[in-house]
């Protein structure tokens, strides 16, 4: 069986508005919201998906703090696994916040979607602040053109709207079909509002719209990207 299990990993914590992650969701108070790694296992494999931030400087990036527990390193011993087993990184997209410790997984193959790699080398003015390139060009990717299966029981779905090359990962597990959200989906109250609420955040509305609706077409659960609740409500996925 191709059955996966699916952990949650907390690298931190950035304080924005709430309109940031909910399109016109017409709150401006300035809220918590977690950086979520996913650690997964399964099929000889073990995945982790999105990298975080990088060590807090005061200065970059700011609001943006973690614990010391929660440097990917750390948090990842705290379940027993170290970062050189990992065998495959997949990137939901390039942006600061999902793809700065590439370089603690040194065993690994980095997935990520050509959109986003080749945006990434000649980004508008205006979003170019979201990705730091100096860590990012130091990676070796592995490029993926579209959906596409990446092991058994593990595949990307491209997703974009909030970058360009935004991809969304498919698991399998016991209970059923996954979705990692990324930042295409940011709060389960997002995904769970009808129609679906955008993340506030985009560089094309209609497309992120149209990802919305191509996600809703896969039968599954949606594991979002920077919410709290990911946490409240099972420390692993499916729960036991």
């Amino acid at each position: 069986m191709n059955n996966f299990i699916i952990q949650p990993i907390r690298l931190g914590t950035i304080r924005r508005k709430k309109e940031n992650m909910s399109y016109q969701c017409g709150v401006k108070d300035v809220m918590d919201f977690p950086l979520i790694s996913y650690y997964l296992e399964g099929a000889s494999h073990k995945i982790v998906v999105d990298t975080g931030g990088p060590s807090p400087d005061g200065v970059k990036w700011q609001p943006y703090f973690r614990t010391e527990n929660e440097s990917p390193d750390k948090a990842l011993h705290i379940i027993g696994i170290a970062p050189e087993e990992i065998d495959i990184v997949i990137l939901t997209h390039l942006h600061w916040d999902h793809s700065s410790n590439n370089h603690l997984f040194s065993g690994a193959r980095f997935i990520v979607q050509k959109k986003e790699y080749d945006y990434l080398l000649a980004p508008e003015p205006e979003v170019k602040a979201g990705y730091d390139l100096d860590l990012l060009l130091g990676t070796e990717y592995e490029f993926v053109d579209g959906d596409c299966s990446i092991v058994p029981g593990v595949s990307v779905v491209l997703a974009p709207g909030h970058s360009t090359g935004m991809q969304c990962v498919v698991v399998e597990t016991e209970g059923g079909k996954y979705i990692l959200g990324g930042d295409l989906i940011t709060l389960f109250e997002n995904w769970e509002a009808e129609p679906h609420i955008p993340n506030g955040i985009y560089y094309d509305l209609d497309l992120i719209l149209e990802s919305l609706e191509k996600i809703n077409r896969i039968p599954g659960t949606v594991l979002p990207g920077h919410d709290q609740e990911v946490f409240n409500r099972s420390l692993m996925y499916p729960p036991n």
